[in-house]
């Protein structure tokens, strides 16, 4: 006789209890596949860093994998709440026995899995490469148009999860009618009214926003001018379409240009990203804040937050203050530079690192719990740099905007962005603007680093110089993709500025921290290692939206630094400057009422990841990062620079000084100092040294820079050149 007994139904609690069975041994293979996974490979690369994290921190990586436990209980008990309906159903149409119960709760419950699998797939292709699962979506686009896709996503997003839930309940309150009978009537009434104030409570605030943002700006007219900067990490200002880009990269970025002004020269004075925000939001150079490098200990960063800033002079006036972020933006949580609300992942504490390498092999949580009710759950989560995206970035600057326009309240806002960073990684919608099609290498969804290979050795640099043309121009094609996402983001806040009323009171800058090489002569990839190669690396951009700006759409072509911003910023805004700036402001330019200030460019680099090469010299160079820097627990298990390597690190820092025309250059060399002069006109890659043919420019350049470097005392250009203009000085023959 069959064991899928029809004449002798299961009852109901013998259902569920087979459903509870089924999913909890489900649910257990899934733990224990997650919990092998990393047992076998902790880390996903093996180095120092994998070792101090097993022989240090091994109760910390336990802990963490029994705090998911948690997440596997509570999508126990959903699974069970929406697979016994299914297999209950399922019994009424067609009764069977125990095992028709498992095979059928296995089914549902793959189903219920492969859906939400599907939606992670869909709306979340940051948490992995799967464009090998994705043929069928990519060809839906191909064959129908980008409507078929959104309305793929729609049905999987949000209406196959309504539906479930609305089945699921509906279900339930059956059951629950049989129960009560009668009585069960008011209950049922009830809920449906209570059901039915919550979605017209809902949708009242929501129709009601716009009208009660409009009317807060409206009664508040002159209010002091808000500032709103937005930074994507590693964006060079040549990939712009407003510098003349060839490719469509950044049309809100560049209709933003067009009723704004535009500074095409603006370099940044060292090419890494907390040195980097610090002299922005300090106006100061790092010898004078005194972040040198990106691996600081507790001391230093302690002195950069004693630094003046931009903010603190604003939240003295009574800005709201808050910088939003993803991973990129991990610097701030150390040093925040005023900034009273920090929003950001902590990547750069080495707990958090941990924890996140465990958390991501528990594929539960990307796939339930990445919502707000996840980070209740789990809080660590929003410190997690794969959960905090540049879409999640974007909401969060949206709400953040949304309540400023409700209270009024001025503010100071930066919303920092990892589009540009390494590796290039977007959804494949992006991926594919600017990519070769046929392209089948390695380079196909993002620029493929050898994690263990960047931290580990110092000559990387000699084998990704033989990079053929073809994965160039990928790499460049996946950049631009980058960027485009980036702008995408910037056209979202913009347009949320404009349906809340805060445009024509908000300042705006497009800039970033930096820009990156991509394989340019004499470099690869990578930023702040050197100045060899041409500007891109220091070269970022500088598109301020000012309110009431005459002549719209101006470019600058002089050289302006990115010390620059805070005084422009605060005087364009009415604010007093602080005298320790060490920037000009720019704001009587912005206006339209003087000249460009007379002021040359001082540079230099931060921590050398790898080796410099100087065709012919011999440069000096340090141990790769795993053997130069630890986990200091007593500053919250941040990556520290260790004290033997700190004069190291100042030793091998080359020094730049840029004018208008030329660049001069001091690389530190084994026997001696290694000097280049560049003539940028003719030459804006820095392929030739010049210095033979302008003898005068490059012992004026050098004595300037060395007053820079020893002094600390800036010249202009009319002091390097105070016999006439630099673009009339001819070779020497």
């Amino acid at each position: 006789m069959s064991s899928d007994v029809r004449s002798t139904p299961l009852s109901s609690l013998a259902i569920l209890r087979l459903v509870v069975g089924v999913v909890l041994a489900t649910l257990m293979g899934w733990y224990a596949m997650a919990l092998s996974s990393f047992l076998f490979d902790p880390h996903g690369f093996s180095n120092r860093f994998a070792d101090v994290a097993l022989e240090h921190h091994l109760t910390h990586l336990i802990w963490s994998n029994l705090v998911v436990l948690k997440g596997y209980f509570l999508v126990a008990v959903a699974f069970v709440l929406l697979t016994y309906p299914a297999v209950r159903l399922w019994a009424m149409w067609r009764p069977f026995g125990r095992w028709g119960v498992v095979w059928r709760a296995l089914v549902v419950t793959g189903v219920f899995y492969g859906f939400f699998t599907l939606r992670l797939l869909l709306e979340k292709p940051y948490f992995g490469d799967y464009g090998y699962l994705m043929g069928w979506y990519e060809a839906l686009g191909t064959l129908f148009g980008s409507g078929v896709q959104t309305a793929v996503r729609l049905v999987v997003a949000q209406l196959l999860p309504g539906l479930i839930v609305l089945v699921a309940v509906g279900f339930y309150l059956v059951q629950l009618r049989r129960l009560f009978n009668r009585q069960a009537r008011p209950v049922l009434f009830t809920l449906l009214v209570i059901c039915g104030a919550v979605v017209a409570v809902t949708m009242t605030g929501y129709g009601s926003s716009g009208l009660k943002h409009g009317v807060a700006v409206t009664e508040l007219g002159n209010r002091p001018k808000n500032i709103l900067i937005l930074a994507s990490d590693s964006l060079r200002s040549d990939h712009l379409g407003c510098s003349g880009y060839a490719r469509d990269t950044s049309p809100s970025i560049d209709a933003l240009a067009a009723e704004g002004i535009q500074f095409e020269r603006c370099l940044t004075p060292i090419a890494s990203t907390l040195e980097s925000m610090t002299s922005i939001f300090s106006s100061q150079y790092p010898h004078t804040h005194g972040v040198f490098h990106m691996f600081p200990d507790r001391e230093m960063v302690e002195r950069g937050n004693e630094a003046p800033s931009m903010v603190k002079i604003l939240r003295e006036h009574g800005y709201d203050s808050s910088v939003i972020g993803d991973w990129c933006a991990c610097g701030f949580k150390e040093l925040p530079m005023g900034f009273e609300d920090v929003i950001v992942s902590d990547f750069d504490n080495f707990r958090v690192y941990m924890t996140e390498a465990v958390f991501l092999r528990h594929q539960i949580l990307p796939l339930f719990f990445d919502n707000p009710t996840g980070y209740s759950i789990f809080p660590m989560l929003r410190s997690f740099a794969s959960y905090m995206t540049p879409d999640v970035v974007t909401d969060q600057i949206a709400e953040r905007l949304k309540a400023r326009a409700d209270d009024g309240r001025p503010f100071v806002m930066l919303g920092f962005y990892s589009c540009t960073h390494l590796p290039y990684k977007t959804p494949s919608s992006y991926a594919k603007l600017w990519t070769n099609p046929e392209y089948d290498g390695p380079h196909k969804h993002e620029l493929q680093l050898n994690v263990d290979e960047f931290i580990g050795k110092t000559d990387i640099n000699e084998k990704w110089s033989r990079l053929p043309p073809g994965e160039v121009e990928q790499v460049k094609g996946l950049y631009d993709g980058c960027v485009r996402m980036f702008d995408d983001c910037v056209g979202r806040v913009v347009e949320v500025l404009k349906q809340e009323g805060l445009m024509e009171d908000t300042i705006i800058l497009i800039t970033s921290d930096h820009g990156d090489d991509l394989f340019e002569p004499n470099v690869t990839f990578g930023h702040g290692l050197t100045f060899n190669g041409g500007d891109q690396s220091n070269h970022i951009p500088a598109v301020f939206h000012v309110p009431g700006i005459p002549e719209p759409g101006r470019k600058v072509k002089e050289v302006i630094r990115s010390l620059d911003f805070a005084p422009t910023l605060l005087e364009l805004a009415g604010m007093p400057v602080d005298p320790q700036f060490e920037g000009v402001s720019l704001a009587p330019v912005v206006r339209g009422r003087e000249p460009m200030p007379d002021v040359a460019y001082y540079g230099e680099t931060s921590y050398l990841f790898y080796q410099r090469t100087i065709p012919g010299e011999k440069t000096l160079h340090i141990p790769p990062m795993d053997e130069t820097t630890y986990i200091d627990p007593d500053f919250d298990y941040h990556f520290v620079l260790k004290p033997k390597y700190r004069q190291a690190v100042l030793d091998t820092k080359e020094h730049a000084l840029r004018t208008n025309r030329f660049k001069f250059v001091q690389t530190p060399g084994v026997i001696r100092p290694i000097e280049r002069l560049f003539d940028l006109k003719d030459d804006p890659h820095c392929e030739r040294d010049v210095k033979a043919a302008f003898p005068g420019v490059a012992t004026r350049m050098r004595e300037a820079l060395e007053s820079w470097v020893k002094d600390h005392q800036e010249r202009r250009i009319s002091e390097i050149f105070p016999d006439g203009n630099e673009w009339e000085v001819e070779a020497k023959k």
